[in-house]
């Protein structure tokens, strides 16, 4: 009986090793339920949200290359003054707010039109107590294309990352630093992008979807999203809902054609149970102490098993050894 358990065990661990299925621990996140049933009021724009743009040849001159020395200042070219871009943005969306956010909890509709190879930013503050679902739609003003676009969530200090890819492909060289960062970042493993200027990523490595015109998904924190600095110091991050309508430097990405314009809905809601972190650690170690303790306690029932015959003459009483009876 314990050889046969014994055996069983084994084959209930080897078994999924040797199973080939599809399943795979990367899925792309929907959102379970949509955003119709959102209770929709106008956005506290610069208090709880704010609009941000990136358009293509105007970004903000890198004036700390004066002190690193003069690099590839010669071959740049100049920024383009905001006057002569000639796109759906307000110039003040390219500049950086700097605003204190307030939490997210109120559900919002809003619209941004996005030129062609220009970049929309909704910025905001997410509650790890609540369950965030972000909906967006891409559309066109002119009917002659059916447009596709990127999606992507990211914190601030992310975003900062991919906002500088993006000036560094449309010219800004003084960021480059004379380093070969041309080759596009989908064959670099995410945990080595962050070593290179145009190794950005999106938040968890799977809230990206490109080359989509509909995209939903949800959103839940284990708790506030803080980055803590080299030497201790700790900010809080925001999150940046970005439409690219851009040609980054990802091999899948959409190719821009034309002025979109991107329909977003936010819907915040409470979340039914919030399990505090420790439980994670408390599972994962009680499975892996089952695991160890399981074959212990085998071995130790299967090494006694009859070791209680052997006291008082038990083994007689019980008929186990043979005796000649004599009258």
């Amino acid at each position: 009986m314990g050889s046969r358990t014994t055996i069983f065990v084994m084959i209930l661990f080897i078994l999924p090793m040797l199973t080939v299925t599809d399943l795979s621990p990367v899925q792309e996140v929907s959102a379970e339920s949509n955003c119709d049933n959102g209770d929709f009021v106008t956005p506290k724009w610069n208090a709880t949200v704010e609009r941000l743009a990136k358009v293509p040849n105007v970004y903000a001159p890198d004036f700390e290359s004066e002190k690193r020395g003069k690099r590839n200042r010669d071959n740049s070219p100049e920024p383009t003054s905001f006057e002569d871009y000639d796109g759906p943005e307000q110039e003040w969306m390219t500049w950086e707010p700097n605003n204190d956010l307030s939490l997210l909890r109120d559900d919002f509709q809003t619209t941004m039109l996005i030129g062609n190879d220009a970049i929309g930013t909704l910025r905001v503050n997410l509650d790890h107590e609540r369950r965030t679902t972000i909906c967006v739609n891409i559309q066109t003003i002119n009917s002659s294309f059916d447009p596709l676009a990127d999606v992507y969530l990211m914190t601030t200090s992310q975003y900062d990352r991919y906002t500088t890819a993006y000036d560094i492909s449309n010219g800004n060289y003084w960021l480059k630093e004379d380093r070969d960062d041309d080759d596009p970042t989908s064959d670099v493993p995410p945990e080595w992008r962050s070593f290179t200027v145009v190794g950005w990523h999106s938040f968890r490595d799977s809230h990206q979807y490109e080359n989509v015109d509909e995209v939903s998904f949800s959103i839940s924190l284990d708790g506030p999203e803080i980055s803590s600095g080299l030497f201790g110091d700790s900010t809080n991050q925001y999150f940046n809902i970005v439409v690219d309508n851009a040609n980054n430097s990802h091999g899948n990405d959409a190719v821009p054609e034309t002025t979109i314009a991107a329909y977003v809905s936010v819907v915040s809601e409470p979340r039914s149970t919030i399990l505090p972190n420790w439980t994670v650690s408390v599972v994962c170690c009680g499975v892996m102490l089952a695991v160890l303790a399981a074959p212990l306690i085998m071995n130790k029932r299967y090494m006694s098993s009859g070791l209680s015959l052997t006291h008082e003459n038990q083994q007689l009483q019980k008929g186990l050894v043979p005796t000649l009876e004599q009258e």
